[in-house]
């Protein structure tokens, strides 16, 4: 028996129905425009761009595209601190709640169990770093040790290389010239002929975008053809220079060799691994001290690379060693020294034309400026000078800035080497063939212009810290934990260390805009920089007096612009 045909149901309708309808959507659209109307919403205009025949076209649309990365940047940056604020936040309500969980009798197991957890963060401190360093030297037949070739001088670490030499012998070591496409060609060549005389150098310049272990190879098509054409920045040269070397010198000993990366902070260590991989096999990023652990790379058979946490600075060395090699972040008056000392070892004239900026009398007038210029803005208009100051440290410890030293007019034997171990170390590798390679891969790369590199003074050799007995007392000592742990509950109670900070760029930005409207001298901003010394150290000081002070220095004769 035949199913009986279901009829469907009809989407037609009456006019009446229709029309009702479509007066309705009318009102509708009547009633929000009206309302649209009151608020003062208008319609958007539409951008027109820039038309082709207006002059420097390309400059001004890549200067948009550079002030949008620039956005999203500060967006991501803005996102982290927000995060980690909240997660702050967090572990203090948690204390709070385990503290009022605790039993009277049941404080010393909490008290063990705090000592746990420093130890346990303590393995991320600098005794670690240096025991991890020292892991990597004994277990290396070979030492690279990674040299910035902005400034190839000041990431020379004496300590370091007196340790690798005081083993007769066992380990070599390699001198490696990184980032050499920041510095121009006449300077990298310049500095190849000087760190030669002592020690076999590779110039080498590490791949910028590769692929991660888990990412599969794409086909060859003709977009990705072009990709690859428009990406030529981001290849590596000198791998093919430092992977003949070692495979010459692993047949000469006929054993698999173990190659030891070291270095100061940003100078390119796990980046040069990755070059040599072919892919992303260690974690890199801009932020100082992120390798904290010794990784092993097997890049073929005869060959391993062990990445290494950085070598550790010494507190003892000058402001600008400190700014750009240590591995701690500063804060407040401390980030304005550090830029001032930058800022005195290179020439005003060139940093005013890099960054683009006026004239600048002093160091907080140049951090208000680059504040302003790049929208770093508090609430009131006020600017933002320390994340202005990180993010100029960033570019000068990155690779954004262009910078180079010159290497020094005679050539001297350093005092932590002896002619014999300059002589071993030559005879050890094929010097001649070497330099035949750097010159091919300097023929290879491309280098800014010196008119637009900004020349940079080197303060020379960097002290580095190798043995955990040299590290200062502060990160060695077990014994403040207890007093550590009173010091967190009354943290937890509501003394918080952001707010002391918050004071101190405060006292700072106060200065910042005093020098924007002419109402300092150098005289007076100095007495202030002595003043807020005082405050972060526990000193009282007369805020009244200071603000009397500064009130009759004002000369209303002279006309300030």
């Amino acid at each position: 028996m035949k199913r009986p045909k279901l009829k469907k149901a009809s989407k037609r309708m009456t006019c009446h129905k229709r029309y009702k309808i479509q007066k309705k959507v009318r009102e509708h659209k009547r009633k929000l425009r009206k309302e649209a109307k009151k608020r003062g919403h208008k319609k958007p205009k539409k951008d027109l761009g820039i038309p082709n025949a207006a002059p420097f076209k390309e400059e001004v649309l890549r200067e948009a595209e550079q002030r949008k990365q620039r956005r999203e940047e500060l967006k991501q940056k803005q996102k982290l601190d927000r995060q980690k604020e909240l997660e702050k936040k967090r572990k203090q309500e948690k204390n709070k709640k385990d503290a009022c969980e605790i039993k009277p009798g049941e404080k010393k197991s909490s008290k063990k169990q705090k000592t746990k957890s420093n130890q346990q963060v303590a393995k991320n401190s600098k005794k670690s770093f240096c025991q991890e360093l020292k892991k990597v030297i004994e277990a290396s037949d070979i030492v690279l040790e990674v040299l910035d070739a902005r400034d190839p001088l000041g990431c020379r670490c004496p300590q370091v290389e007196q340790l690798i030499i005081q083993t007769d012998g066992k380990k070599k070591l390699l001198l490696l010239l990184n980032k050499i496409d920041l510095v121009p060609k006449e300077n990298l060549e310049k500095w190849l002929i000087y760190l030669n005389k002592e020690f076999p150098t590779v110039a080498f310049k590490s791949a910028i975008q590769l692929k991660d272990k888990t990412v599969r190879e794409k086909k060859h098509t003709k977009r990705h053809n072009a990709y690859t054409e428009l990406t030529r920045g981001s290849l590596c040269f000198g791998s093919e220079c430092l992977l003949k070397l070692l495979q010459e010198h692993s047949t000469t000993k006929e054993k698999a060799i173990q190659v030891g990366v070291v270095g100061f902070p940003n100078v390119g260590k796990s980046s040069i691994i990755n070059s040599l991989k072919e892919m992303r096999a260690c974690n890199v990023g801009p932020d100082r001290g992120l390798t904290k652990y010794m990784q092993i790379v097997h890049i073929d058979k005869n060959i391993k690379m062990l990445d290494s946490p950085c070598i550790i600075a010494a507190p003892s060395n000058s402001a600008l060693v400190l700014a750009l090699r240590s591995t701690t972040d500063y804060d407040g008056e401390n980030l304005v020294n550090s830029i001032d000392a930058i800022l005195k070892h290179c020439s005003k004239q060139q940093i005013m034309l890099h960054y683009n900026m006026p004239d600048y009398r002093n160091t907080l007038e140049f951090l208000t400026l680059l504040a302003r210029k790049r929208g770093m803005l508090k609430k009131g208009g006020l600017a933002d000078t320390e994340s202005a100051a990180k993010l100029f440290l960033s570019d000068w410890t990155g690779a954004r800035v262009s910078y180079h030293s010159q290497p020094p007019a005679a050539w001297n034997l350093p005092p932590h080497l002896s002619e014999q171990t300059v002589v071993a170390a030559q005879q050890e590798f094929k010097v001649h063939d070497l330099e035949e390679d750097n010159r091919s891969t300097i023929k290879a790369s491309k280098y800014p212009s010196p008119a637009s590199s900004i020349v940079f003074q080197s303060s020379g050799f960097t002290v580095g810290i190798t043995d955990d007995g040299e590290l200062p007392e502060e990160v060695l000592e077990p014994d403040n934990i207890e007093e550590n742990e009173n010091e967190d509950e009354d943290f937890m109670e509501g003394e918080d260390e952001g707010g002391e900070r918050e004071s101190d760029t405060e006292d700072i930005e106060e200065g910042s805009d005093k020098i924007m409207t002419g109402k300092t001298t150098a005289e007076e901003l100095e007495t202030k920089n002595a003043n807020l010394g005082e405050l972060s150290t526990g000193k009282q000081v007369d805020i009244d007096k200071l603000t009397a002070d500064q009130d009759d220095a004002y000369d209303f004769n002279t006309d300030y612009i």
